[in-house]
């Protein structure tokens, strides 16, 4: 079964760096006792086995000028405690494709590329394009403006 993940859309853009929506930010919240782990957790997993701990929040939008990014709405994934610890650590990066929200993870020690970035998001993937649209990264340490998780910011301590 494919992942099912949330796209929030507010009805003003906001300017890149601005916090999601308090109204949109409370109703995930008291949504996410009811979800799960939308991540890949292998073969033969039950994602039922996996409740969701946070949200991992992708702002999507576009460029107005060289200095001013709009954000118009943003892919909400629902993560578990595993995963958060995966993706503020430094063995493992995500590949995410936010066309049919399928994920894949990379340890890094074993892989024959150097990945140096914790989610590389694709827009496209072998599953579900013919032609592939582009690759964004995040690096979880170094930002505070993007990508982010809808608790806060969170740290391997406290995801534990």
């Amino acid at each position: 079964m494919a992942a099912i993940s949330k796209l929030v859309v507010s009805n003003v853009p906001e300017k890149k760096g601005a916090a999601m929506n308090a109204i949109d930010k409370i109703q995930l919240l008291a949504e996410l006792d009811h979800d799960f782990c939308e991540l890949n957790h292998g073969p033969a997993t039950v994602r039922e086995d996996f409740p969701a701990a946070d949200y991992l929040v992708l702002p999507v939008g576009y460029k107005e000028d060289k200095d001013v990014e709009v954000v118009v709405r943003e892919l909400v994934v629902p993560v578990c405690r595993v995963c958060i610890d995966a993706l503020l650590g430094d063995e493992w990066t995500l590949l995410y494709c936010f066309e049919c929200n399928s994920s894949q993870w990379i340890c890094r020690e074993l892989s024959k590329h150097n990945y140096r970035h914790h989610v590389l998001w694709l827009k496209g993937c072998p599953e579900c394009a013919e032609k592939f649209g582009g690759l964004y990264f995040n690096d979880f340490p170094a930002i505070s403006d993007s990508t982010d998780f809808v608790s806060g910011n969170l740290t391997r301590e406290s995801a534990a």
